[in-house]
């Protein structure tokens, strides 16, 4: 059984080990940390059955023990698949290494984090300095956040909310954003009652302490795709589990728990989740190709994937609302472990008809803004690669990308 790691940021799944302490917590803080508790406890609704265990370890260890516990779950096949997923989709360049960017970004974010299979609370001085009587402002905000992790787990076993059902990212984006958006609304809410006391005196702390320790912004650099992945559990999460609050309190969150979203459409959405409107079952023949070519993904891409997607070449509102109509979908990624080119075949089923058409003409101008060209017989070629967009029926759009336009044509040909 891996183990969760319930970063402010980022969620790390590790397998067990153990990380020392670095500080003792006094009695005055640790009557200091009950009291932020007990106003979490009291904001989720949530007890704390059982007892936890507090650990107070140098940032730099933290740090190295996430990574190093990171970089031991992904050896170097799994990484590199991963990699082809965001180069096959124009995220990322050629033979760029996302999970070296991806870790480069955890460690420059991590602030603290809650094991939910050992009960611990690891607490970061993210601005230095020893252990007082208090935690700084940030700190009490990031423990706050982590505390609602702790209160999830102990009520609803996050380790089993967890249990991925096959390789669906866009599953796993949606329980994360459920998990971190209840998080990040309770740590929120925090926030706005310490502000509501001296509204100045908290910016100014926030502002200094981001300051001295770079929390405020991002490391340059971060591909658009990696920095939305990062941020969209937390804000559209809590979108989502605001809009479930609003509908039935703190009983219809806790509910999402047993009946999880199952895409990330139900969060973009939440009157889709309220509703019960669960994504399409989509499914794909498999293509007959050369030997020399390897499926290495076969997965669901989802809408916020598909928005993503649409964006490196359109608006943020026109790729929006050109992916909004999303009902399902099913995607293929083959490698040619010859040559190491990739091909795609994507079909995506739409709400109506109307959001079929208003996709394909979205798509239309993607393709010729990304070819510099118009599509000859609904396919766009350059020096390197084809893409084909071909309408299946009236709600349904079928992509397909490829070295060459004989194999797009193919792919195409493979899904009639």
């Amino acid at each position: 059984m891996k183990r969760l790691f319930l970063l402010l940021l980022i969620l790390v799944m590790v397998a067990p080990t153990t990380l020392a302490q670095d500080s003792e917590p006094n009695p005055a803080l640790l009557d200091y940390i009950a009291g932020l508790e007990s106003y979490t406890r009291e904001t989720r609704e949530l007890e704390q059955p059982d007892p936890l265990i507090l650990l107070f370890p140098a940032r730099e260890d933290a740090v190295d023990y996430v990574l190093g516990l990171y970089n031991a779950e992904f050896d170097e096949e799994e990484a590199e698949r991963i990699s082809q997923f965001y180069i096959a989709f124009d995220f990322l360049p050629p033979q760029t290494d996302y999970m070296s960017i991806y870790l480069e970004l955890l460690g420059s974010q991590v602030g603290g984090f809650y094991e939910p299979e050992t009960k611990q609370m690891n607490t970061i001085l993210i601005s230095g300095g020893q252990l007082g009587d208090t935690l700084p402002l940030m700190e009490q905000i990031i423990y706050v956040h982590e505390y609602t992790h702790a209160l999830q787990d102990q009520n609803f076993d996050l380790v089993r909310v967890q249990e991925t059902p096959g390789d669906n990212t866009d599953y796993n984006q949606a329980v994360l954003s459920l998990i971190e958006g209840d998080a990040t609304l309770v740590m929120t809410t925090f926030t706005q009652s310490v502000a509501e006391k001296d509204p100045l005196g908290t910016g100014l702390q926030l502002l200094l302490q981001g300051a001295l320790t770079g929390s405020l912004v991002l490391p340059p650099g971060i591909p658009d795709v990696i920095t939305a992945e990062l941020l969209s559990p937390y804000e559209r999460g809590m979108d989502f589990v605001l809009a479930l609050y609003e509908a039935g309190g703190w009983e219809q969150v806790n509910a999402a728990y047993s009946n999880l979203p199952q895409s990330m459409e139900q969060i973009l959405h939440p009157e889709k989740y309220l509703a019960g409107e669960a994504p399409l079952e989509v499914t794909l023949t498999t293509p007959s190709l050369d030997d020399h070519w390897t499926q290495i993904w076969d997965t669901t891409m989802g809408e916020f994937y598909l928005n993503q997607y649409l964006k490196t070449q359109l608006s943020s509102r026109t790729a929006a609302t050109a992916a909004a109509g999303w009902g399902g979908d099913h995607v293929q990624i083959y490698r040619d472990e010859t040559s190491g080119q990739l091909a795609w075949v994507l079909r995506i089923d739409w709400d109506d008809a109307s959001e079929a058409a208003e996709f394909d003409s979205a798509y239309t101008t993607f393709g010729d803004q990304r070819f510099d060209a118009a599509a000859a017989d609904g396919c766009w070629s350059g020096e390197d690669d084809s893409i084909c967009l071909q309408a299946l029926d009236d709600d349904s759009s079928l992509l397909t990308y490829a070295p060459t336009l004989e194999l797009a044509q193919q792919l195409a040909a493979s899904q009639e």
